[in-house]
Parts: C-alpha cells; structure tokens; sequence
C-alpha cells in the first residue's frame, strides 16, 4: 500500500476556489471573489512582450540561470528602491526569482525543522497555511495587529520555543490594510527579541491608492537588525499579470549564513523562471523602475474600493479594516449574520458570488469575528461603472 507524506494532514480543501464553486453552482453572474488585477496599459504590456519575445527568439533551448537572471535581480532592486525597501548590491545574492511567490513562499516555509512552528498575521490568504503544512511546520493564527496597532500581548501569548519565524502580509489580502510604519516596527522589533525570522509577503504595495497619505516601508528597510531576518517576497502577477508566474525571495543573510546548502537547494527545487518572461520583466521595469504606468490601474481600484464601501456601509456592512490598496476589502455582513449562509444566499437570491471569512482565518478558535465578514474582489477588468450596477443590485 503506497503511504504519503503526513504532510498532507494539515491541508483543507482550497479555501478560496471552493467558494468560486459554490457562486458557480448557484448560478451567480456577477463574480466578486478571485482577486485579479485589472489588465495594465496596451504600451506596458507591448514593451514586456517584445522583449520576452526577442529574449525566445535568442535562447529558447537553453536553461535559465536557477536562481534568476543577473538583469531581472537588479531591476527588482531598483524597482523596490521605490516601494519602501531599499537593498544594497549584496542583496542581488540573496535574491532568488522564483515561478511565481508562491513558490517563493513554499520554499522558505521549508526551510524550517518539521514540526516547528511560524506564527501567521490573521486575517490572511487561507492558503498560506496549507503551504505552511506542505512543509511539514505549524501555522499558528495570530492577531498581530487590531486597528493597524500592534498587539504585543497577542504576539507573546502565541510564541512558544516551537516558533522560527513570523509571516505577515501589508498590503494585507483580504482587507487592502497598510498598518502605520510605526506598529510594523514595533511588531519587527520584538520578533528580533524573540529571535525570529520575518517573512514579509508584499506583492500589494505597488497599489497604494496615496503613498503619501500611506506609506509603506518594508521591513528589509528598517534598519540592519531586522534586515539580517527580513525575508522579502514579492510578485510581478499584481505589477504585469498572473500567469506569467514570476516572484521572487529576497532571503535572509542569517538564513544563508545558517548552512551552504540553502542555495542547492533552491537549485533542486526549480531549473529557473522563463528567460522570457524575466527578460520582458527586465525591459518594463528599466523603462519605468517608479511603475507609473500602474496609476491609472491604481486610480480605478481607489475608485471602485470607495464606491464598495459605500454602498456596502448604506446597507449596513462595517470595515473595520480601512482598505489603502489593492482591489479587494473585507466587510462585516449586513446585519452580523454567519458569513458562509450570506455568500450562499446572496449567491442564490442575487446572482452574486463572494468568499466567506472563514476563507481567511474565521475558521480558527479565537477567530470567530472573522466569520462575520466576507471578501469583495473587483479587479478582473470590472469598470467603476459595471461595479456600481451590480452594488445597487445587491443592496437595492
């Protein structure tokens, strides 16, 4: 009889695509749930495709470099300059490109002794702790923060000698939040007191409606005592789009320094990102390290985030969690009711599907609030207009 890893106990059922499901079935026409970006500017996306074109052309038989093209990791730090976390040369050594951050992710969770355990900011994507139970190490849902402050008390009360690393996720998918720089600190800080790894997931930041309203700095720019445990991991799926499946890590100089092997390792786990897509990369961000081709994109989520809102407060949703980028936000029910029998029936009643917040955390013992909210998604090349009518739909 074949037996499989144990691995596979810690895992659930997909819990954003199960409620795609559940919308289809039902009937629903309009689809508020996958989060997807709005398609970028013809221009952008024709300087990506001649260039990852040209890049086929040129070595369509030959392998990738494994831990990614010399071009791709220095736009990535010039890029990032921009966005709140500023690397050094040496950083270029410790930036793995990886098929999508979703590998990035699964490759560091890994990297941690069977058994451990990583402490998880809560509310987050439901599927970082099926990737964190594929290595074979605990996800532990934490409140690390409540009304964007950190919650030092949380923090304590969930680390045990088990814990190695934190993950957090700002711009936070469900809620679009930025906590102030200030509390993301204070919450960096004392993981260097706990003597923790930090794994900051940061693929929202370059859709902050007002970067001056909101900043955002990363971790790996907070001085060198955070950076040394600061594992960075981004996306180009919000900044190009999805399926061209290219992220990247920046890891740790303490968890390179901790065993030679590290980068063998990532050899095994991958031959290397498409030198295309990397090449088409390379070329968008050298022509616009500052991605101001994304405004535009980022104009119409701000609008249609407001425009949620609104309508969603008028019929009696609240949003405790104030969203400042991306094209999603994390709404109570109207009226408190149980978050799965609202996306059931609303799906049913009028054709509109959503995911429940069971989907990002609600499940766990200590969470139950989260049960009471619900995700809507309305990126997927959704105008302000189609939005406004199905709104009006929905609450009328």
């Amino acid at each position: 009889m074949v037996k499989l890893t144990k691995n596979l106990d810690g895992i659930i059922p997909d819990p954003v695509r199960y409620w795609l499901k559940v919308g289809k079935d039902a009937g629903a026409t309009n689809n508020l749930t996958i989060g997807v970006p709005d398609q970028i500017p013809k221009e952008a996306l024709e300087t990506f495709a001649k260039a990852e074109y040209e890049a086929e052309v040129k070595g369509a038989t030959s392998y990738p470099a494994f831990d990614g093209e010399d071009g791709v990791k220095k736009a990535i730090v010039a890029m990032e300059a921009n966005f709140g976390a500023n690397m050094t040369e040496a950083d270029l050594g410790r930036i793995y490109v990886t098929v999508g951050a979703s590998q990035a992710l699964q490759f560091v969770f890994s990297l941690f002794p069977a058994g451990s355990e990583i402490l998880v900011t809560t509310p987050c994507w439901g599927t970082i702790y099926n990737m964190v139970a594929h290595s074979g190490v605990n996800g532990v849902p934490v409140g690390l923060f409540e009304g964007g402050k950190f919650i030092k008390e949380n923090a304590d009360n969930a680390v045990t000698k088990k814990s190695q690393a934190v993950y957090i996720n700002f711009p936070a998918n469900p809620t679009g939040e930025v906590v102030p720089e200030a509390e993301l600190r204070k919450m960096c800080e004392w993981a260097v007191s706990r003597d923790l790894q930090i794994i900051s997931d940061e693929p929202y930041k370059y859709l902050i409606f007002d970067r001056d309203k909101t900043p955002y700095t990363s971790p790996v720019s907070m001085g060198e005592e955070i950076a040394e445990r600061t594992n960075l991991v981004s996306s180009f799926s919000k900044i190009v789009k999805p399926d061209i499946r290219l992220g990247y890590i920046r890891l740790s100089p303490q968890i390179l320094a901790a065993d030679d092997m590290v980068g063998f390792y990532f050899r095994n786990l991958s031959a290397g990102a498409s030198r295309g897509v990397q090449a088409g990369v390379t070329a968008l961000v050298n022509q616009d390290p500052t991605l101001n081709f994304l405004r535009p994109i980022v104009d119409g989520y701000r609008k249609k985030s407001d425009l949620a809102a609104k309508y969603l407060g008028e019929w009696g949703c609240q949003l405790p969690y104030k969203p400042a980028a991306t094209y999603m936000i994390f709404p109570t029910t109207p009226h408190g009711e149980d978050g799965e029998e609202f996306v059931r029936r609303t799906a049913v009643e009028k054709k509109t599907a959503f995911i429940p917040g069971t989907s990002f955390g609600g499940s766990f013992k200590g969470f139950e609030e989260l049960k009471k909210h619900f995700r809507v998604g309305f990126g997927a090349g959704m105008t302000v207009g189609k939005l406004e009518d199905v709104l009006k739909a929905l609450t009328g």
